[in-house]
């Protein structure tokens, strides 16, 4: 499945609805054409990346913050594009990320998704830009000014923040279209985005404090009301606390055992497809023996959580 010829970039081109003939749509084909390996590491497309220019580097680093991806993905992705801005501050000519982070493998078929997601974006984009407006924002100066706004958008990206990822990751996209077509218009449009992502998050955060203190507040009622009803059925506080203690114990081993049983399904996947089978039935049974064991993993964490809660409610913890 790798993307080793024109046939791979022409199928992640025709998968939307959109002519994708603009010249951002073609470097982002260009790269699609050029990465040769089944699984290629986030080093060798970052290389790639960085001999395109820093907007191509940060529209494919950030389009990971707004499409769903499995494991860490959202995170490394987001690590790198705080990387590249924190560098971009400091006016470093070679952009450098850590080794751990560029032996990290790509799935091609997360690579696709991305670069589709890219073609999306790109063609909506390319009909409205123009290379003549405030061209003093795509300057290199520029750049380095604009780089700590960006630093904090990659920033936010990183926090596991619920809905804040959609409008950091909007400003960042705007901000690497600009600098990729030459509009000052639609830098300064990131950055206006930028200004309403940290409100948003801000926001975010308020209501999350607040959501969070009702609850520890509701946890408390409960486990007082919890205490009163056993006593008064005549349950020893000190027997339940060890039976949910035993039970967590049980449900937390159940979830570890289905967790790395996951892991390992997932990491003998690729040499399952290679079997001389029907490798559309096969993948269609390996991804749904995946969320099975997701779920069941999922499902057991939950009753582990439910039992160390109801642990520390009866022994006064809470």
């Amino acid at each position: 499945m790798a993307m080793n010829d024109a046939a791979s970039s022409d199928e992640v081109a025709s998968s939307g609805p959109r002519r994708h003939n603009g010249p951002i749509s073609r470097r982002l084909l260009a790269i699609a054409r050029t990465v040769r390996s089944e699984e290629p590491s986030v080093g060798e497309l970052f290389d790639r990346l960085e001999s395109e220019g820093l907007g191509l580097t940060l529209l494919l680093l950030t389009i990971p913050a707004l499409i769903p991806l499995p494991g860490p993905f959202g995170m490394v992705f987001g690590t790198c594009v705080a990387l590249v801005a924190l560098q971009i501050l400091f006016g470093a000519e070679r952009l450098w990320l850590p080794e751990a982070v560029r032996r990290r493998p790509v799935p091609q078929r997360l690579l696709r998704k991305i670069i589709r997601a890219g073609l999306d974006w790109a063609g909506y984009a390319e009909r409205g830009l123009r290379e003549d407006r405030l061209v003093w924002l795509t300057g290199r100066t520029a750049r380095m000014l604009l780089a700590l706004p960006l630093l904090l958008m990659a920033i936010t990206i990183i926090l596991p923040i619920p809905m804040g990822n959609v409008m950091p990751a909007l400003a960042l996209i705007a901000a690497a279209i600009g600098f990729m077509a030459g509009d000052g218009l639609a830098v300064l449009l990131s950055m206006l985005i930028a200004a309403a992502a940290v409100v948003w998050t801000a926001v975010l955060l308020y209501t999350g404090a607040a959501a969070a203190d009702y609850a520890a507040t509701l946890l408390a009622h409960l486990a007082v009301e919890l205490r009163v009803m056993l006593q008064s059925v005549g349950v020893d506080l000190g027997f339940a606390a060890g039976v949910s203690t035993a039970f967590a114990i049980l449900t937390a081993l159940i979830a570890l055992t289905f967790w790395i049983q996951t892991i390992r399904h997932r990491r003998s996947r690729r040499q399952s497809l290679d079997k001389p089978t029907d490798p559309q039935e096969r993948s269609r049974a390996m991804a749904r023996r995946s969320r099975g064991l997701v779920t069941a993993a999922s499902l057991a964490t939950a009753a582990a959580a439910i039992f160390i809660a109801t642990r520390l409610m009866l022994t006064g913890w809470i």
